[in-house]
């Protein structure tokens, strides 16, 4: 049975296609359209690259397909190409919920998906919060939170409060990993005054009024500007909103284990990319395991939507293999031939070579302080790089996270970047109550290694950890593999392979020609490694 999920909404377009419970292949389409989080595509919505893409890799046209399942908030230009088709329409948050907990290694779980606004409920009216319980292959909703849109604002949900602070501090729409990353560098000094801008209630809602948001704004904008540190109070205010939503998804994921008795959790939502509150609920709640899909945010529905088309509009049993996780790498696999045309297309800018033993030489490149793109099998669900679409440099040298942001990400000099490490080696770094394959927790790092690995240790003596393994990534273990041989520490710096404000790369192409534009010293792209020939390295 083969079943194409569209996600999205009005951003974050994506389409997954699935043969019976197998999830062939996803794919996210700002990755095809360059254009991050597929923002303000207009016409370009009704191609529907994504969906094309999925079906091309996997020899199927669309009279091959069984069904079509998308969610009612996405843009209905994203689907037009199929409206002939036996088209199914589902609940935004039900979409959410189907892609954490279908994927997961739990027959039964509890569910909880936080966003800034889903579904309308009734006029002017959207689900914000809503909390399930998975099992078998039903999922049954328990309670659900409401807000009302007055203007742009939208009440009752914690992601829009997340989202206020974020613009009023001065990021964009979509920006507010940014003020995660920035809460560290901020003091306790509104923590306080942020109780007369939301509550909450004993039956897990969270409360907030319009005049309650717009207050907030107000008094942050005038506190920034009256302030003799401007940039102390912007992190201030990041570290007051991060603090609040840690409490609030602890307190919620505490009344839905009341509500389910179930010692798994399933999280997802926009807000469930929260890796800092995913660790704290970990360790302040009764939930035994938690388990999050790596695209948590909109794009994530497109695998909700197809997999609930399968096991619930279907009613398909479940078979759950309760020892392994759902691999993150649901791209296409790229031949060597469309490596090498790559390569030859740009030939008299790059400098070739094909090393015999392709880690133990590249760990060799990173040990000596070299900066590398890293291009390797499938690409990645979700918005973090986990190895195959990556940028790798040396964790031990402290100016590294420095020289990254400035010179290759061109971005703020706050932002962390993340330890991926040997699974086998993690308990000895981190304080993880469970392997993190995704990038979605974040987890104190030991005292006694954090001045082995400064340029992944946070200004808080955090890391967002991922924990590589050798059945899900055999190419990255062994690269680790091999650094540690030399070095003694298990871990790498990794960072998506892109610049400031654009998506991901996908194919080899991409690859090379931002490897071009970028200050990188190398590119690893297949079985080959890349300099440019402009440049004084050696190969």
């Amino acid at each position: 049975m083969n079943i194409l999920g569209l996600g999205g909404s009005i951003h974050d377009y994506s389409a997954c296609l699935t043969s019976g419970s197998e999830i062939v292949h996803y794919i996210e389409e700002e990755r095809l359209l360059k254009i991050k989080h597929a923002l303000n595509i207009g016409r370009k919505t009704v191609m529907n690259k994504a969906a094309e893409y999925c079906l091309m890799e996997s020899n199927l046209k669309e009279s091959d397909l069984d069904m079509i399942v998308t969610t009612d908030i996405v843009e209905p230009a994203y689907y037009s190409r199929f409206s002939h088709h036996d088209m199914q329409i589902i609940n935004h948050h039900l979409s959410h919920a189907a892609s954490s907990f279908y994927p997961s290694p739990f027959r039964d779980a509890a569910i909880l998906v936080v966003d800034g606004r889903g579904s309308s409920i009734e006029e002017d009216t959207k689900e914000t919060i809503s909390f399930y319980y998975g099992e078998g292959n039903q999922i049954q909703e328990l309670k659900k939170s409401k807000g009302k849109e007055h203007q742009e604002l939208i009440t009752n949900s914690l992601g829009c409060f997340y989202e206020e602070v974020t613009k009023a501090i001065g990021f964009e729409f979509l920006q507010d990993g940014k003020t995660m990353g920035l809460a560290p560098y901020g003091t306790d000094k509104y923590v306080n005054k942020f109780h007369d801008f939301f509550g909450r209630d004993e039956q897990g809602m969270f409360l907030q009024t319009a005049s309650q948001l717009q207050s907030l704004r107000d008094f942050i904008i005038e506190e920034i500007g009256t302030s003799l540190d401007p940039d102390q109070c912007k992190a201030d205010f990041a570290f007051a909103v991060q603090h609040h939503t840690e409490e609030y998804l602890i307190h919620a994921c505490q009344f839905l284990y009341q509500l389910t008795k179930s010692k798994n959790l399933c999280l997802s939502g926009g807000v469930a990319l929260n890796s800092v509150a995913n660790n704290k609920i970990a360790q302040h709640t009764p939930f035994e395991n938690i388990y999050i899909f790596p695209a948590a945010g909109d794009a994530g529905t497109a695998v909700g939507c197809a997999l609930y088309g399968y096991y619930a509009l279907h009613d398909n049993p479940r078979i759950v293999t309760e020892s392994g996780m759902c691999t993150p790498y649901l791209g296409k696999e790229y031949s060597k031939e469309s490596i090498k045309k790559a390569i030859d297309q740009h030939a008299e800018e790059l400098i070739i070579h094909h090393p015999p033993n392709l880690t133990e030489y590249v760990s060799d490149l990173l040990a000596d302080g070299k900066i590398v793109g890293w291009f390797q099998g499938r690409s990645e669900a979700g918005p973090r790089s986990l190895g195959n679409r990556s940028i790798l440099a040396d964790p031990r040298r402290k100016d590294m996270k420095d020289t990254i942001n400035k010179r290759i990400k061109h971005r703020e000099p706050f932002r962390p970047f993340a330890p991926a490490i040997l699974e086998e080696h993690a308990h000895s770094y981190f304080s993880l109550q469970s392997p993190s394959p995704y990038m979605l927790f974040v987890s104190k790092i030991s005292p006694s290694k954090r001045n082995q690995i400064p340029a992944v240790t946070h200004v808080d003596g955090t890391g967002r950890v991922q924990t590589v393994s050798k059945t899900m990534n055999p190419l990255l273990h062994s690269l680790l593999e091999c650094f540690y041989n030399k070095t003694g520490v298990p871990v790498l710096l990794n960072t998506s392979f892109n610049d400031n404000g654009q998506p991901i790369i996908e194919s080899p192409m991409d690859a090379v020609v931002t490897f071009l534009k970028l200050d990188l010293d190398y590119l690893v792209v297949g079985e080959y490694v890349l300099a440019k020939s402009d440049g004084i390295k050696e190969v």
